[in-house]
């Protein structure tokens, strides 16, 4: 295990360096020109990483290995593809993590009770990390058994323009009882708007639900290494 730890961190540090310069670049450069509002800089770094980190982290963490064989080798090893998969969902959470934690440190430590309060930018970046996290395990998952980066990334491009329709069309009907349960399912519940009870009454229950999904994907993604690993 230690050494597919050391593996996947060596392949895929520069996902990490290359996302925290830039999200932090951005926060830092924008908070301090102070040429457009906090809130906007702040919301655009937000939907930004919304965007790109998990096609760049979660869409293409497998795929490429499946194109240049490593994959086949790594499954010959004596090591179960749970492990394997297990190594490469830490690594990738952790890429999606860390470079929002950094750019919200600096976004507290430049701008925090300026016009938004400490609190506000830790909620905003903390609901962008649970929606990053929440269409990685999507793009994992549905990606698996792709055998080209192209194709995941197209693919991780499709799930996420998927959600972006489906978050337009629930918009829409704001206020609809039927809406409501839909919204539960929705990646993109912690970042687009509330219902009428306030955050409180739909916060922790897409969170639950989230998870559970997330599990439920990892699990199929498990299932679908382990069947090839098998033959």
């Amino acid at each position: 295990m230690r050494s597919l730890l050391w593996k996947e961190w060596h392949e895929q540090r520069w996902k990490l360096a290359f996302m925290s310069v830039l999200l932090a670049g951005i926060a830092f450069t924008g908070l301090h020109a102070r040429v457009i509002p906090d809130e906007t800089v702040l919301l655009s770094i937000g939907v930004l990483a919304v965007i790109l980190m998990p096609l760049l982290v979660g869409a293409v963490l497998i795929a490429p290995e499946r194109d240049s064989r490593t994959l086949d080798t790594l499954l010959a090893l004596p090591t179960r593809a749970v492990q394997i998969l297990a190594v490469k969902t830490v690594i990738g959470v952790i890429l999606c993590v860390v470079p929002l934690l950094l750019t919200c440190f600096i976004g507290v430590g430049m701008a925090g009770g300026r016009e938004l309060l400490s609190s506000e930018i830790i909620s905003l970046f903390v609901k962008c990390g649970l929606t990053i996290l929440a269409l990685f395990f999507w793009m994992l998952a549905l990606t698996i058994r792709l055998p080209g980066e192209t194709r995941a990334t197209l693919l991780g491009l499709g799930v996420l323009i998927g959600w972006m329709i489906i978050t337009l069309g629930l918009t829409e009907a704001h206020g609809a009882d039927w809406s409501k349960p839909i919204w539960l399912l929705n990646p993109a519940a912690f970042i687009v708007g509330s219902f009428d009870n306030g955050v409180s009454a739909w916060l922790l229950p897409a969170a639950a639900i989230q998870a559970a999904i997330a599990g439920l994907l990892w699990f199929w993604a498990s299932r679908q290494l382990s069947e090839q690993e098998a033959h």
